[in-house]
């Protein structure tokens, strides 16, 4: 994009150098300079939204495009001052065509025959404009059907390489029970070439900066080699290890293998689908998180089905008797607070050590409460002050429960997680909610999608704003630029049929819509505006101050402006490539973006060079006034 605004100057005075104009390198910007300020004015516009629409997607790509935003006004500063310098430098005393080497002569004569033969096509397709417009319309009413086939997800899942099997055995599990099950997954995988290294925690799991002490759980984090030195891919890999962990001997273990999550974005979801059940009771939830874990392991695309909740932590519960209690006069409230402070522990000053401090517990010694009996035997004391055992007034019994209870928005949750494997994010979290659909949940129990599911739908209203503003603000750029309202038209009423073009890219590709995609959008509607600016903007010149009718305007301006519009877009085009055919590593995070834009800009080309002067055709003044006063005269 930086090179757009020099290559245009550049092209200018190089042309008008052929034709013999004096002073052709001022001449030459002063024709362009202000098409160019257009649309450099433009794409500043169009980046404007990043700094005013709230998301997590804006917060991701404010910096990367800020920083092209402030490139692309040096880029003008350069147009402007030292490109119109060196060009006229370069070719001083020279005379453009004369002792060209015989690549140049070449070169120089597929241009103009390619000029040439533009200019005999765009005559042909000006006079079959309706033909034309007609087409590109249903193009992009078939474009629809389409997109819904392109997949979709927030992020791209980057191939680097970092793999994470989690063990999750029943509550009440021995760490040294964890630590076998580790040691067989580190059998299986120790001999692979593929892998770099590999890290076992066992009996905790890491979140954030913290590790947290959890028996039960465990996990081996793998990092494979760079991926030029491996011939298979981090998901290719992953379908490999769930095969082979599955023959691990593990009884009531869960070992679901995934993908690292990218650092610093946690909202994302520990798992690519992820399905929140919610209810006041959690009996009721945990039954129908089960019922929807065994629908979606009969989903086809989905793998790694696991609950976050573990029914399985033995406990006891105390049942008192109330009508016992009552006529004793213990109330319910104080066994409660009674059993808190003899079991939890009831904080009653703090040892201070330099600026540290540390609380002091009066609590019955966690040596003493080993059973039921010593817990039967703990002493509850009536207001009277007289003192009755705990099995006087309560019935103890033995339970399972929940591990933890997890609350979001002050209801109890449960989530159901699976990942997607060989279809696009989107496509599973379609096909997750579809079976869930299918199941009748209890009576004050409900689900919502999260995870990757909240974060596209959050996507999705972002990019609307974005875009919205975007468009609205280079339109209004444009309408001052231009002082009228129907050639911003003609170019913002471009931009649908070169979105089509990024469509086909990801559909042809496999590649899924994410939010980087959006950052390509910008890129084709900066490349839209562009184009119709400097094409527009030459035919509106040569109509008003040479008299020429509309159709030799657009159509002479079009062949003269046919080889900056052409060189621009493939710059932009040949600088996506790399990141386009993935080239190195890291480079997943940005393919969707650069395959969208290539494909959005392939499409860019074929409306520049004909569907913009079919409208500009159709859209003039002077043609429809004739239609009207024949419409008049036909009418009387």
């Amino acid at each position: 994009v930086v090179l757009d605004n020099s290559i245009v100057a550049v092209e200018n005075i190089t042309r008008l150098k052929q034709e013999g104009v004096p002073n052709y390198a001022l001449r030459g910007l002063q024709e362009v300079g202000t098409p160019i300020l257009a649309a450099t004015l433009s794409f500043l516009a169009l980046v404007l939204p990043f700094l005013i629409v709230p998301g997590l997607m804006v917060l991701l790509f404010k910096e990367l495009v800020m920083v092209v935003a402030g490139v692309v006004v040096l880029s003008l500063f350069m147009a402007w001052t030292v490109t119109p310098l060196v060009t006229d430098r370069m070719l001083r005393g020279s005379t453009m065509g004369s002792g060209n080497t015989g690549l140049s002569h070449f070169l120089e004569e597929m241009n103009l025959k390619a000029a040439s033969a533009y200019g005999w096509v765009l005559d042909r397709v000006l006079r079959m404009r309706w033909f034309v417009i007609s087409g590109i319309i249903i193009a992009i009413l078939a474009a629809f059907p389409l997109l819904k086939q392109v997949g979709s997800e927030f992020l791209p899942q980057i191939d680097d390489g970092r793999i994470m099997v989690k063990v999750k055995m029943p509550a009440g599990t021995a760490v040294k029970r964890v630590n076998k099950i580790l040691a067989q997954i580190e059998q299986k995988i120790a001999d692979d070439p593929v892998i770099e290294s590999y890290f076992t925690l066992a009996g905790g799991k890491v979140w954030g900066l913290y590790t947290y002490e959890i028996a039960q759980e465990g996990e081996v984090d793998i990092q494979l080699v760079p991926k030029a030195q491996r011939s298979v891919t981090t998901d290719q890999f992953i379908k490999k290890l769930r095969k082979v962990l599955s023959k691990v001997s593990s009884p009531g273990a869960k070992i679901p293998v995934m993908h690292k999550k990218i650092k610093g974005i946690r909202k994302v979801g520990e798992q690519q689908v992820e399905i929140k059940i919610k209810g006041p009771n959690i009996q009721s939830i945990y039954a129908f998180a089960q019922q929807t874990a065994k629908a979606l392991r009969q989903v086809d695309g989905l793998a790694g089905v696991n609950i976050s909740m573990d029914m399985s932590k033995p406990e006891y519960r105390i049942y008192i008797d109330r009508a016992r209690a009552s006529a004793l006069g213990i109330p319910a409230r104080q066994v409660a607070e009674t059993l808190r402070s003899l079991v939890n522990g009831t904080v009653a000053t703090q040892f201070r050590e330099g600026s540290e401090y540390y609380d002091i517990r009066v609590m019955v010694p966690e040596r003493k409460i080993t059973g039921k009996q010593d817990l039967e035997g703990l002493v509850i004391e009536n207001p009277e002050g007289v003192k009755f055992y705990l099995r006087d007034i309560a019935d103890v019994r033995r339970a399972v429960g929940p591990v933890e209870i997890v609350r979001e928005n002050q209801a109890k949750q449960i989530v159901v997680r699976a990942d997607a494997t060989g279809i696009s994010v989107g496509t599973a979290i379609r096909r997750a909610e579809a079976a869930v659909l299918k199941l009748k949940p209890p009576a004050g129990v409900f689900y919502e999608m999260g995870g990757q599911a909240q974060m596209m739908a959050e996507m999705k209203q972002t990019a609307g704003l974005v875009l919205g503003f975007a468009i609205f603000l280079a339109f209004v750029v444009l309408t001052v630029q231009f002082e009228s309202i129907r050639l911003p038209l003609l170019i913002i009423g471009s931009i649908p049929i070169c979105l089509i073009g990024m469509v086909w890219g990801l559909y042809v590709t496999g590649l899924a819509v994410g939010a980087v995609v959006a950052i390509g959008v910008l890129v084709v509607v900066s490349a839209t505006v562009n184009d119709g600016v400097l094409l527009l903007a030459f035919a509106e010149e040569r109509r008003r101050q040479q008299g020429q009718s509309t159709f030799a305007a657009i159509r002479d301006a079009a062949v003269i402006r046919f080889r900056p519009r052409v060189m621009t877009t493939l710059s932009t085009i040949a600088g996506f490539l790399p990141l386009a055919l993935n080239i190195g590593e890291g480079g997943d995070m940005l393919q969707p973006m650069a395959v969208g834009a290539i494909g959005g800009l392939v499409f860019e080309i074929a409306v520049a060079l004909f569907i913009m002067p079919c409208l500009y055709l159709i859209a003039d003044p002077e043609i429809q006034v004739k239609r009207f006063n024949l419409f008049k005269k036909s009418k009387k």
